[in-house]
């Protein structure tokens, strides 16, 4: 199962608003809602441009979330 509350969780955790990240990723605030919700849709490019962002902390719980589309339990 994929944990999306973990992207969320990665994203505040740094200190993002949802329009930081968006813009960040290089996409509209509405494209960046719409990945939270579906995080299969990420694309790698704006999962690395997120982890680049953030700091140690944010970024561990931004892989097990990119580790939970993957690998599901």
């Amino acid at each position: 199962m994929i944990k999306d509350d973990l992207f969320a969780a990665a994203r505040a955790g740094a200190g993002m608003t949802q329009a930081k990240a968006a813009s960040i990723c290089g996409l509209s605030l509405e494209a960046y809602r719409s990945r939270e919700k579906r995080p299969g849709d990420f694309r790698l490019r704006e999962l690395n441009c997120l982890a680049e962002s953030m700091g140690e902390s944010s970024r561990k719980i931004l892989s097990d979330a990119v580790l939970s589309i993957f690998l599901p339990e």
